[in-house]
């Protein structure tokens, strides 16, 4: 999305809401190369001459690749000295995929976005030739992400951050990719049709802040994205825990986290209650703001009209854009029932999409965990503990204000003083919780991210900013 959007001088800037409409690369010369190519290993392992291994792999290639007007591969010669140099560039691009061993199909896999020559959509090619855009796998291209950052307080700051360090550095692995895709290859059309409901919102601040903290971190933009896809993961997940909350007219959400400890604890019964009150929590939303329409005078108004159906359809399929015409049969059905209706049919798809996003993303990003456990709780790995530290840590912290900014952060519930509201409605003791900050305590540690001074004296540092002054929340 940034990628496409610096290139037509609009990063990270949204003229008018929901009026994002863009023209991503497809760059299927690369694709084909790098993952619709089994004829390379053939033809090293036949021991050809240089000259020969070009002309029949060429050959062989001509007649496999998918997507393609245009299928000449010439130019590859003037940009390698050797076949073989050709096939070490294709194999380190293999193997530094994302997801590059997985069976999905070869059109829906993803280099590792090493610079803007990297950077594509997923597409679907037909055994014909023909390239469309059915998103099966990775959906869309980050548009409700982008559209976050565009209406975040930190814009401006993160466009400049962003485009100097991935789009207008020039990398060594970048040029390989260069190298092998040639000329740029863009979409025929442009993408349109993103939404994101509202036009501020204080999850889209937190996510900006998180991302300027880690890309003025000094480590290489490379080391920068896996922190940048887990901190990202969390905050998505909260910002639909949070949005649900607002519907239900509940207060913020809390994940109770337990650090695993070596058998089974209260605080791990509390975290697998946390983790499935936020999971069904979604569902509830939907269901609540369906079913609002049937309290409002609009509708009583439209129920106590001549034709109530005709008229409760009409107000559905303008608040809600259902029904059609056919999925009505004139005066047969009552309007409440059109209601439940609508709720039966929202739910068995927010089931298929986007009711899977807290338990997939919670897993993915190492929040979640089924470990020495039959039921699944928020525990998290060392992976996302890491990247917790160096977003949240400027330099360094008391163990203590570090818990305090998780929980009031990001809602993430570990020691004795951020769990008051269990302790006093007596689910759990305080030693309960206090124990399981200790645990945390020595996970940092042993992390090397933490150290100790003295008995009541322990400082959680970020590793990538050592040697400066003490930070306090």
């Amino acid at each position: 999305m940034l990628q496409a959007e610096h290139t037509a001088g609009r990063a990270l800037h949204e003229a008018t809401l929901n009026s994002l409409s863009y023209r991503p690369q497809n760059q299927l010369k690369l694709r084909n190369l790098v993952f619709n190519n089994p004829h390379i290993m053939t033809v090293l392992a036949a021991g050809h001459s240089d000259e020969v291994a070009w002309l029949t792999w060429m050959e062989a290639m001509a007649k496999s690749v998918g997507g393609l007007e245009d299928a000449d591969f010439s130019y590859l010669r003037d940009r390698f000295e050797s076949f073989r140099d050709f096939a070490a560039v294709v194999k380190f691009l293999q193997g530094s995929a994302i997801e590059g061993s997985s069976n999905k199909r070869w059109s829906s896999k993803f280099v590792f976005p090493f610079g803007p020559h990297a950077l594509y959509e997923d597409v679907s090619v037909s055994p014909k030739g023909g390239v469309s855009t059915d998103r099966r796998f990775f959906a869309r291209t980050g548009e409700v992400l982008y559209l976050m950052l565009c209406r975040s307080r930190g814009a401006e700051q993160l466009r400049a951050l962003l485009v100097d360090r991935f789009l207008q550095n020039p990398t060594p692995y970048d040029g390989m990719v260069r190298a092998l895709q040639g000329e740029a290859q863009f979409a025929k059309s442009e993408r349109a049709g993103a939404f994101l409901p509202i036009s501020e919102h204080p999850v889209f601040d937190r996510l900006a802040e998180d991302w300027l903290a880690i890309l003025n971190l000094p480590i290489p933009a490379y080391d920068a994205i896996p922190h940048l896809v887990a901190i990202t993961g969390l905050n998505l997940i909260l910002y639909q825990l949070e949005r649900g909350n607002e519907v239900l007219e509940r207060q913020a959400p809390t994940l109770v986290c337990e650090i695993v400890s070596p058998k089974k604890s209260v605080v791990r019964d509390l975290s697998a209650d946390s983790y499935y009150a936020n999971n069904a929590l979604p569902q509830q939303a939907i269901e609540r703001f369906i079913r609002d329409v049937g309290a409002t005078p609009e509708w009583a108004a439209a129920v106590a009209s001549d034709d109530a159906t005709l008229g409760a359809a009409e107000l559905l399929q303008k608040a809600f854009d259902w029904p059609e015409p056919d999925d009505l049969e004139e005066g047969s059905v009552a309007p409440e029932r059109l209601i439940e209706t609508l709720v039966e049919k929202a739910v068995v798809r927010h089931k298929q999409h986007v009711g899977k996003i807290h338990m997939t993303w919670a897993r993915a990003i190492g929040l979640s965990s089924r470990r020495s456990s039959r039921r699944v709780r928020y525990a998290p790995t060392d992976r996302l503990l890491k990247t917790l530290v160096v977003t949240c840590v400027p330099r360094r912290i008391e163990f203590k204000d570090f818990l305090a900014l998780l929980a009031g952060r990001y809602g993430l519930i570990i020691g004795d003083q951020q769990a008051k509201a269990f302790v006093e409605n007596g689910d759990a003791d305080q030693e309960d919780f206090s124990d399981n900050a200790r645990r945390l305590e020595e996970r940092l540690a042993s992390l090397g991210l933490l150290k100790r001074l003295s008995d009541s004296c322990a400082y959680v540092e970020n590793p990538f900013q050592r040697g400066a002054s003490i930070e306090t929340v």
